[in-house]
């Protein structure tokens, strides 16, 4: 089995962090490629997370209103 991690991408050149808005999926859901996994909030913009792959949803980290920093995990992916 193999893990992909999704970590915070760094959507603009002063972004440092972002805060959780909502997660779309649960741990141990599957998801398509593409598929919406969380929205964030990073300097007044929201922003939705998709799934690079298809596979199952583990690890969520974080909750609604937690902030996370730049290229802190969000979600393992898990395929095969």
């Amino acid at each position: 089995m193999a893990r992909h991690e999704v970590r915070l991408p760094q959507l603009s050149m002063g972004m440092s962090d972002a805060e959780i808005i909502d997660w779309y999926v649960e741990d141990g859901e599957e998801v398509a490629e593409g598929a919406d996994l969380v929205e964030i909030e990073a300097e007044k913009a929201r922003q939705v997370i998709t799934a690079p792959q298809t596979g199952t949803v583990r690890e969520l980290a974080g909750d609604s209103g937690d902030v996370v920093e730049v290229r802190d995990l969000l979600c393992v992916i898990e395929t095969g």
